[in-house]
Parts: structure tokens; sequence; C-alpha cells
């Protein structure tokens, strides 16, 4: 067995659709994939309820009680979308990539990240814009694909600005 190996490939084809169901599946809970289905059968079955209570003891309900389950199925896709919105984001957050202090390098070549768990190189040619954003400088490699450097990491933002200008130079220069 040798202590490299190497290969080489294109992701041009890949099911990347099909592959983020399989990572939903492996690491949402149950309730985020089907709450709101569940939410749905609840509903139905708490309006049956009434009707059925209505018809089998003869009884007159009030006419705001069939908006009672109604009600009760938004408070519960608002409670289902606040905790999904919560575990989604604490799950990128606690991503120990994320946790790790890493070092941004800027030069001709490119973007090169290091840092104790990762270390990765964005070539020029990869990179569509460059974008101040409060967050920090975006280096955008898809609509909504980025790479941050955090506003932490410059002193200032005549810094950034500096830092951006270097960039679009050296795009230009790659094209």
């Amino acid at each position: 067995m040798s202590d490299t190996l190497q290969f080489t490939g294109t992701i041009r084809n890949l099911k990347h659709a099909a592959i983020c169901a399989r990572l939903r599946r492996r690491h949402q809970p149950w309730l985020m994939r089907w709450g709101v289905l569940a939410a749905l059968i609840v509903y139905v079955a708490v309006l049956l309820g009434l009707v059925t209570l209505a018809n089998a003891t003869d009884m007159r309900l009030p006419e705001w009680s069939s908006y009672l389950p109604f009600a009760a199925l938004m408070v519960a896709l608002i409670g289902l979308l606040i905790w999904r919105r919560r575990h989604v984001w604490e799950s990128v957050r606690d991503a120990p990539v994320r946790q790790a202090p890493q070092q941004y390098h800027l030069s001709a070549e490119g973007l090169r990240i290091t840092g104790e768990l990762s270390e990765s190189l964005l070539r020029w040619p990869a990179v569509l814009d460059v974008i101040e954003d409060p967050e920090g400088l975006l280096f955008l490699t898809g609509q909504m694909e980025y790479i941050v450097i955090p506003a932490a990491a410059f002193a200032d933002d005549a810094e950034m600005r500096a830092a951006r200008d270097d960039c679009l130079r050296w795009m230009a220069a790659h094209r």
C-alpha cells in the first residue's frame, strides 16, 4: 500500500440533488423532514374531531371554534420553522472546521486558507467576483456560493477595500 493516493475527476455530471437528499435523511431529525405533513395530519384530525364531537353530542359549537384548528396549525408551523432554522444554523455553526482558527493569504496565485484542520487554495480563475460585505470580503465562486474572509480579520474598512482592489487586479490578470 502506498503512502499517497491520487485521483482525477470532475463533478460536472454529479447528481447534487440526490446527494443533498441522502445527507438530509442522514442528518436531519424526522420532525424536520416530515413536520409539515405531521402538522397537517393533526390539523385534519382536530377538525374532524370537532365535527364528530358536535354531531355526536348535538352540541352547538361557537362560530369561532372552527378557527381553532387552523390557528393551532399556524402556531405549530411557525414553531416548526423556528425550531428548524435554529437546528440548521447550529449544525452549520458547530462544524469543527468553522471553530478552528484560520489564516487567509492573498497573493497573485489566489486565496489560500490554512488552519489546524484544513488547507485550501482558491485560484483567481475560479472567483467570479469579490464583494465587500458587512460580514467581510466575499469571494463568489457561484451565484450563491462564496468563501469569506471575516471583517474582523481586517484592521479597518480601508484595509478591506485595498485587499479587494488587489484581488480584482489579480483576477483581471488571470482572465
